[in-house]
């Protein structure tokens, strides 16, 4: 039961870390007093990027927890 909790948890905060990355790329898209390179994007890629991470590893984790009850 816990370790369900845990992959839910740990899938929220994988949204959270997506919704973060897509802030950060609104905020970049809309600023208006720097110039933004392209490399400004780079860490809202990359946290969005360990937000998919952090979903395949909650979906991992609740399938090794299926894959536990049905053997058992």
């Amino acid at each position: 039961m816990r370790t369900t909790i845990l992959a839910y948890v740990i899938a929220i905060f994988g949204l959270a870390l997506i919704a973060a990355g897509a802030w950060d790329i609104y905020v970049l898209s809309n600023e208006q007093m720097f110039e933004v390179t392209l490399s400004d994007y780079g860490a809202a890629i990359r946290t969005i990027a360990g937000g998919f991470i952090m979903i395949g590893l909650a979906q991992a984790l609740r399938l090794l927890l299926e894959i536990n009850v049905r053997i058992k």
